[in-house]
């Protein structure tokens, strides 16, 4: 399960195998503002992933 937490949230399944990165463009999300969480572990954006997979993409949120 793919899960997109931030301003908007979302759910989604992968039925195969996918990189990290390949999860931006599907979201439409940039990059720089995300935290990728695989299995509760950072991970960087050339990590496989596999449909079984608990995956979180955290929205880092600054400011004061």
């Amino acid at each position: 399960m793919i899960r997109v937490i931030g301003r908007n949230k979302i759910e989604e399944s992968i039925s195969s195998p996918c990189v990290v990165r390949e999860l931006y463009s599907m979201f439409k999300i940039n990059p720089d503002e995300y935290v990728v969480l695989v299995n509760g572990d950072p991970v960087t954006d050339d990590e496989i992933i596999k449909p079984d997979d608990n995956v979180v993409l955290l929205e880092v949120f600054s400011g004061g």
